[in-house]
C-alpha cells in the first residue's frame, strides 16, 4: 500500500514534519550519546586494567568476567534515557504525564533493545582476540602483545570507541523514539471511529538507504509490519530487523486514515479522544 511520494520538485509537503523528526532526534541522540559514552568508556578502562593486570600475558577470560558490569550500565542506560525516549514519543502523540513504561510493548521492547547492547563483550573479545592472535603469529614478544591489546581497549589511541557509541546512540534513539510513536498510535487508532494507518517517511537526504527511500508514502494498517528491503518492520529502527535496515536508520512512522489523501504541509501529531 503506498501513499502520496514527493518527486523532488516544487515545495517538500513533508518538510516541516522532516524538519520536527530532526530536531527531536538529535536532541535525544545528544543525551542518550552521553550515557552510552560513559558506560563504554568507564567500562572498557576497568575492563583494559583487568586484561593488562599482572604484567603476564593478556587475560581474554576477563572480558567475560567484566560482562556483567556491563550488562548492569546497559540496564541503567535502559531504564534512563531509552526509555525516557520513549516517553517523549508518547507524550508528543498523547501529551504529558501518559503511564507508559509498564505497557506490555514498551517491557518487551526494552527487552529486545537489551539483547543487542549487552553484544559488546562478544565484540570486544573478538577485537582482542584477533590482535592477539596476530601478534603470535608474527612471534612478537610479551610487551608487543600486550601494546596491542592495549589499543584496541584504548579509549583515546583511536576513533573506534568514540564512534561505536555514536552508532549505539543513533540506532537507539530513531528505534526508542519510533517504538514510543508507534504504541502510543496504537492506542489513538484503537479509540478512533475510521481504521488508521502507519505510513514510512524517509529522511529526504544523500544518506538514506535506497531501501528506505522506496518505502517512502508506503502505508500499513496499525499492527502491520512495513515492507523494506524485503524485511518486515514493525516501524523505522525495530531492533528485530537486520542490521543493514536498522543501524543509523533515521525514518520515522506517522499516523493516517485509511484512504486518506494526506498533506502533510501543516499537519499536527494526532491525540487520542
Amino acid at each position: 500500500m503506498a501513499g502520496p511520494v514527493w518527486d523532488g520538485r516544487g515545495t517538500d509537503p513533508w518538510l516541516p514534519q522532516r524538519l520536527e523528526a530532526r530536531a527531536e532526534t538529535a536532541r535525544v541522540e545528544r543525551d542518550i550519546r552521553h550515557v552510552v559514552w560513559a558506560a563504554l568508556s568507564n567500562w572498557l578502562v576497568k575492563l583494559s586494567r583487568r586484561v593488562l593486570s599482572g604484567g603476564e600475558r593478556p587475560d581474554l577470560d576477563a572480558i567475560w568476567a567484566m560482562a556483567p558490569l556491563w550488562r548492569e550500565a546497559v540496564d541503567l542506560i535502559l531504564r534512563g534515557e531509552i526509555l525516557k525516549a520513549i516517553g517523549v514519543a508518547f507524550a508528543k502523540v498523547l501529551g504529558p504525564g501518559t503511564n507508559y513504561a509498564a505497557r506490555p510493548f514498551v517491557t518487551a521492547y526494552l527487552a529486545e533493545v537489551r539483547n543487542r547492547l549487552v553484544r559488546v563483550p562478544d565484540e570486544v573479545y573478538d577485537l582482542v582476540a584477533g590482535e592477539l592472535a596476530q601478534g603470535i603469529n608474527l612471534g612478537e614478544n610479551l610487551d608487543k602483545l600486550r601494546a596491542r591489546v592495549d589499543s584496541v581497549l584504548s579509549t583515546t589511541q583511536s576513533e573506534r570507541w568514540p564512534n561505536r557509541a555514536t552508532v549505539i546512540a543513533r540506532t537507539e534513539t530513531i528505534g526508542a523514539l519510533n517504538a514510543g510513536r508507534v504504541d502510543a498510535f496504537t492506542i489513538v487508532a484503537a479509540d478512533a471511529d475510521e481504521p488508521m494507518e502507519l505510513m514510512w517517511l524517509a529522511t529526504d537526504d544523500s544518506r538514506t538507504r535506497e531501501t528506505h527511500n522506496e518505502a517512502e508514502g508506503q502505508r500499513v494498517p496499525v499492527g502491520t509490519p512495513f515492507l523494506v528491503g524485503g524485511f518486515e518492520l514493525r516501524f523505522p529502527g525495530d531492533p528485530l530487523g537486520p542490521p543493514q535496515e536498522v543501524i543509523q536508520c533515521r525514518c520515522v512512522p506517522l499516523l493516517v486514515e485509511r484512504g486518506e489523501d494526506v498533506d502533510l504541509s501543516n499537519r499536527q501529531m494526532r491525540r487520542a479522544r
